[in-house]
């Protein structure tokens, strides 16, 4: 299989969200340290410090650890920016590559309101139950103790609204598709619009009743929670941001690889997960095709 080098410049440690990133991307080229040895390299990915000594003309990623490296002089000619703080990808505008530190959409499949509502009635939950995270843990109302770990997923999967603070049981609940309520500051990190993919408030009691309502209003509810689930697919997904990453920084397979990848690249364009099953199709059917060629 023909690739393109994408070499690595970085002389940090990178953050846990590079190595996910990096591992998909090699649907798209190969990462590997820089070395003059290892043959010119299609693009590089630096960090701030090394990327000035990246020649000129050769496309350039650069990993932005604040707004201020991503708006340095330093990466001014950067095709993207890269970096796992939403704050700092907002700022790149087109340029920005968010890097999840994991893939929370995978394994987790968003539910409408009225399938919720039916698998609540199959277990036995009120007709409105709302989820919350305590500071003891997971909470259906009026329970005297939170839910067990293995129970909290199954929970977002069937609840009428989630009221969740932090970003990473945030980043799950909106997987599930669940109609959220956050605060302002977890609602930011994970790059969630109050009114477009959750409903925002300040205190706990506020964020109650705003989970009321959305438990009372299912065309909002589900506004809402399939928003949220393609905030996740489209933002919090390694698969995605290496694809994206390949596209900014024009990174295509050599034939007869070149067909099959740009038939993937098609695919998640079109908002199709990493593993739908169209993709694995795909895959089946030109896995012999290099051999066939050859």
């Amino acid at each position: 299989m023909t690739l393109p080098l994408l070499a690595l410049a970085l002389e940090r440690p990178p953050s846990a969200a590079l190595p996910p990133l990096l591992a998909a991307m090699f649907r798209w080229c190969v990462p590997a340290a820089s070395d003059p040895a290892a043959g010119e390299p299609a693009a590089v990915l630096a960090t701030v410090c090394s990327a000035g000594r990246v020649p000129a003309g050769r496309p350039l990623a650069v990993w932005a650890q604040s707004v201020e490296e991503a708006r340095s002089e330093a990466a001014a000619r950067a095709a993207a920016i890269v970096s796992d703080a939403a704050p700092v990808v907002a700022a790149a505008g087109d340029r920005g590559v968010l890097a999840p530190p994991s893939d929370h959409a995978q394994g987790r499949r968003p539910f409408s309101p009225f399938v919720r509502e039916r698998l609540r009635r199959a277990r036995g939950l009120p007709e409105v139950a709302l989820l919350e995270q305590a500071d003891d843990g997971w909470r259906w109302p009026e329970l005297p103790d939170p839910l067990p770990d293995d129970l909290i997923e199954t929970a977002m999967a069937c609840a009428s609204a989630v009221v969740a603070g932090e970003p990473g049981w945030l980043l799950a609940a909106l997987a599930w598709g669940a109609p959220c309520v956050s605060d302002p500051e977890a609602a930011e990190q994970v790059g969630a619009v109050a009114g477009t993919h959750l409903l925002v408030g300040r205190a706990p009691a506020e964020r109650r009743q705003l989970a009321g309502r959305l438990a009372l209003d299912p065309e909002l509810a589900s506004r809402l929670g399939w928003a949220g689930r393609r905030l996740v697919e489209r933002r919090h997904d390694p698969a995605r941001s290496a694809m994206r990453l390949a596209e900014l920084l024009g990174l295509r397979p050599s034939p007869p690889e070149a067909a099959t990848a740009s038939a993937r690249l098609q695919l998640a364009l079109l908002g199709a997960p990493s593993d739908a099953k169209i993709a694995g199709r795909l895959a089946a059917a030109t896995a012999g095709l290099a051999e066939k060629v050859r």
